[in-house]
Parts: C-alpha cells; structure tokens; sequence
C-alpha cells in the first residue's frame, strides 16, 4: 500500500525495530513499536512524554508514523542473530501496533510473518487497546510463547470519550478478547490505567468472564521528569473532577479482585506486565489453537451454552474496522453505555 492510500500517517526508514527494553518492561530484552506516535489520543497516556519535539508532544494524538521498512528490519534481526527463540518482546511500549492505519497497512502484521517465516520463536507479549488484534488470531496461534493484552479500561463509554477520545469503543475491545481467547490465545485483561467506572461489581464479573492467563490494574501513575513515564497533571484534575482518586480505585480494586478470586491475583503495576513464561499449549500439544481437546472442549461448551462460534466473534469484531474513516481514526459513534449491557 502506498503512503498516499492512508492520509494523515506519516512513512520512516527506521534504523532499528528493535530496542533494548528498561523501565516497566525491564525484564523483556526487546521493545518493538512498528510505528511511531499513537491516533488513539488517550489523555493519559505516558508515551507523550517520549515524542521527539515539544511540538510533537503537544499534538499527542494528532500523529503517527509507520516504520515502512519493520519487516526488512525484523527479517535482518532474525537472520544475524539479534533477535534469536526464547528472546522477550513487548510489542509495544510506545505506540499501539494495532493503530487504525494498520487495518490498511499491515505493518504489524507483516512483521509477525516476517519473524515467523524465518522460523524464530521468541516470547511475544503484544499490548494493544484495538480490536483490529484478532485480525491476526492465525498468525498468534503459530507462537508458541505468546499473550496479548487487551486495555479495558473503564466500563463506561462516556468515560471512554472523556479519557480516551480517538480509542475504540469498550464492547469492541471485550469481543476480541472473547475471539482471542476462544481462538487458544493467552490473553490479558489490563485495566490499566484503571478509570471511572460505573458498575464495578458487573465490570468485575464481565472481564473475570473472560478467562484471561492474566489480569492487571494501576492507577493512573504521577507525572514525573520529562522522558519518565507519568500522567498529564491535567488529567490527574480530571479525575479529580470526576470523584476518582487513590481511594475509589483501592476500593473498585478490591471488587475486583473478589470476583477473581484467590487464584486469579489482580497484580499492579509492572508486576503485571512480564514476559510470557509458559507455551500457549502444554508440552506435547499440537501447534493449532483449536486442534487440541482443549480448543475443542471451548468450541463444545460455547455451542452448549448457546454463544457465538468462534468465527462469530472474529467477525463481530471486523464491525468496528467498518467504522475506520479514511484517515485513519475510529469513528467516536455514542452507544454502549456499560460492557454487561446487551
């Protein structure tokens, strides 16, 4: 695809598309951000504070560009021996790798046929918010370490527009879940930062449904120096505003983790987010998502409990890529008030 087929998304020759991990994900050898910048807007988001200028900074939101040369790069890496089976990836720290723009480009996506094609098997830990993610379930089923983090941050979508103006919309993010995890991908549930919510004991029963290998919450974190990640002082207000603070959120934490229960931990912090330690099948299994008795045993119990098969729930998810305007951006419809609703 040509750079003038997706309007408002600049094009790079990165250098690298691998960098040295530190900080949150300090215990990955390698963050990956097939693009630079971010469309989702979100008021809070940490990753402003790492844009190259103070205008870039300022117009957070407004701008993203796509490393064009990711795979060749990745392919390189494979080849020469950087990036070798066993190595922890994070995808990503600074960006979202499922950007709207990716639902025309495929950047994210070539990449992952890329290290897989050259027959590497790291430990990949995708982060994203967009439910374009379970677009590539095929590609996620042939790692053998792997969890993808879904950000389900509030459960109510006036919030949704308030703190994360240009993200997709909460039910959309809940149905690639569903797929993701019906599929046999590991998934995490990061409620992170976590926002107002409205209903916290139905939002606790509705992600504990989804039977995440993982759940994280965190507060929204305090601004620090530039180059360090924190939240805006002006969304810290916001959430002030809002009757949101440390006690609200220790308060809709411990519901939560009620609802998980003792052998789902709710973790904080970067405790949450650590490399994949286990394959996503037990030793022995076979390479397919689904091919197993496992796969099969959730593709019978859906049927017996009247849900959607899982080629239902991928489509579903595809309804919210119709609504992807020509720039680029999720189109911010109203609706879908609550996540349990409907």
């Amino acid at each position: 695809m040509s750079p003038s087929e997706v309007a408002g998304i600049g094009f790079v020759d990165a250098r690298t598309i691998l960098t040295p991990a530190s900080g949150f994900i300090r215990r990955y050898r390698y963050s990956l951000n097939p693009y630079s910048g971010c469309r989702f807007a979100c008021e809070y988001c940490y990753a402003r504070a790492f844009a190259p200028t103070a205008e870039k900074r300022r117009t957070w939101g407004e701008w993203a560009s796509a490393k064009r040369n990711a795979a060749a790069l990745i392919t390189k890496a494979c080849a020469d021996g950087t990036l070798q089976s066993g190595d922890a990836i994070y995808m990503s720290s600074a960006t979202d790798p499922y950007q709207p723009a990716e639902h025309r480009l495929r950047l994210t996506r070539s990449i992952l046929e890329a290290i897989l094609a050259s027959g590497v098997q790291p430990r990949l830990t995708v982060q994203t918010r967009s439910p374009i993610v379970a677009r590539d379930i095929d590609l996620f089923q042939q790692f053998e370490y792997i969890r993808v983090n879904i950000s389900v941050t509030t459960d109510s979508e006036q919030v949704r527009l308030r703190y994360e103006p240009k993200a997709p919309a909460i039910k959309a993010r809940l149905r690639a879940a569903r797929a993701l995890g019906d599929a046999g991908i590991p998934i995490g549930i990061s409620i992170s930062p976590m926002l107002p919510l409205g209903d916290v004991e139905a939002f606790a029963n509705t992600v504990a449904s989804l039977n995440a290998a993982e759940y994280v919450s965190q507060y929204m974190a305090p601004p620090g120096p530039i180059f360090a990640a924190g939240t805006l002082p002006a969304t810290l207000r916001m959430a002030q505003e809002d009757g949101w603070g440390l006690a609200q959120y220790a308060a809709a934490r411990d519901v939560i983790q009620t609802v998980l229960g003792a052998d789902r931990p709710l973790l904080e912090g970067d405790a949450g987010f650590a490399p994949v330690s286990a394959p996503r099948l037990p030793e022995g299994g076979p390479a397919g998502g689904l091919g197993g008795p496992a796969g099969q045993h959730r593709v019978d119990e859906r049927a017996q409990r009247g849900l959607p098969g899982i080629g239902e729930l991928v489509a579903g998810t595809q309804d919210a890529l119709r609504h992807v305007d020509e720039r680029g951006e999720v189109d911010r419809r109203p609706g879908d008030d609550e996540v349990n609703r409907g």
